[in-house]
């Protein structure tokens, strides 16, 4: 039976919750090229052996970190209700509002250095975070495209690599408000739009 710590939450979840906290903090103040499985393990108050235990380097651990940070504050999923409009709307405006605390801002700020920085963890960073984004915003497209929502012969990796630019432009523009940001990402949506909505 696994043991509970005074909180009730199982003491292998709150030790898992301590290691994502520890990394987000390290990345936040530090940046990426300050997280080591070393440093981790002292922040977090665990042995190194918890860490592997559960992966197998920093950047599988860096990622799950900040997906987790992440997925507990703003929807990872697109909707579907049918109106694709809506629906990548009010998605730009999750990532527009979320982006907009700098400490989130900052942790995928961190990322993407690590991404540029060194190719295999470029690839796993890839794969866990923008990978989850573009699938989402493919599958929603492509099913718009196949229910007559948009033209079929839409590009939808094209729209899908924009969207994920416009999400990529607010991470790295510090200056800009929130509603700046909003005012933006409806403009890149509605120049968008008319070049995909069926006529």
């Amino acid at each position: 039976m696994e043991e509970v710590n005074r909180r009730g939450r199982p003491r292998s979840q709150a030790t898992h919750d301590a290691i994502l906290d520890a990394v987000c903090d390290i990345l936040v103040t530090g940046g990426y090229s300050e997280v080591s499985m070393d440093r981790v393990a002292t922040a977090a108050g665990v042995g190194k052996h918890s860490l592997y235990r559960r992966w197998a380097s920093k950047a599988p651990l860096v990622a799950e970190a900040v997906m987790n940070a992440y997925g507990q504050q703003s929807p990872l999923l697109l909707p579907d209700t049918g109106d694709v409009e809506a629906d990548l709307r009010e998605w730009l405006l999750g990532q527009a509002r979320y982006f907009g605390v700098e400490r989130n801002a900052a942790l995928s700020r961190a990322l993407a250095v690590a991404s540029a920085d060194d190719a295999g963890d470029r690839e796993a960073l890839d794969l866990q975070l923008a990978g989850p984004h573009r699938d989402a915003l493919l599958r929603r497209l492509h099913a718009a495209a196949a229910g007559g929502e948009i033209r079929a012969d839409t590009d939808v990796e094209a729209v899908t690599e924009a969207l994920i630019g416009a999400m990529l432009y607010r991470i790295f523009n510090r200056a800009k408000t929130v509603d700046e940001t909003i005012k933006v990402f409806n403009g890149i949506l509605d120049a968008l739009m008319r070049g995909v909505r069926k006529t």
